[in-house]
């Protein structure tokens, strides 16, 4: 491949290419405890105090991990607008009431995760929690936080210095 075409090539297919020149045990490692090391995130934990939270990191905020997440909660605006009033037979029972409400604050987290702004990893860690904690807002409706709440603090950490390089850290 010419030099002049690797240049021109999407930007997330290199940062995908580095990320693979990292030790396969440190890959293994982090693939397996990505929803722990999710977790010390979205905690604050900084990102750049060990390998395996650098390459979660890194992970969080690479354009395939943004446009998964968005399309999750995209889906899930989808789901609770097609179950309508009639009862779900699955073994998530998402608070269909608590989506519909918050509608185009899940719209627009999904929008902001596909634009092109950097982002914070804690942000991203925290809107894939958001989408999978069985006890927050999305799925209980005696949740501690609404769904408004939940979003805000997603939208503000995403904000809190985005992820420049996690290799220049």
């Amino acid at each position: 491949m010419r030099t002049d075409a690797f240049e021109a090539a999407p930007f997330h297919r290199r940062e995908r290419a580095a990320a693979i020149d990292h030790p396969l045990i440190l890959r293994l490692r982090v693939y397996i405890t990505r929803g722990t090391l999710d977790r010390r995130i979205a905690a604050g934990s900084p990102y750049w105090s060990s390998a395996t939270l650098a390459l979660r990191a890194g992970q969080l905020v690479d354009p395939r991990t943004l446009r998964q997440t968005a399309r999750a909660l995209y889906g899930i605006v989808r789901y609770a607008e097609r179950v309508g009033s009639r009862p779900a037979l699955t073994a998530v029972v998402v608070d269909r009431r608590a989506v519909l409400s918050s509608r185009h604050a899940i719209l627009g987290l999904a929008e902001r995760l596909e634009g092109e702004a950097p982002m914070a990893p804690r942000g991203v860690a925290l809107a894939r929690i958001f989408l999978t904690d069985g006890i927050g807002p999305l799925f209980n409706a005696n949740s501690q936080q609404t769904v408004i709440e939940a979003i805000w603090s997603i939208e503000d950490a995403l904000e809190d210095g985005g992820l420049d390089r996690v290799a220049d850290e």
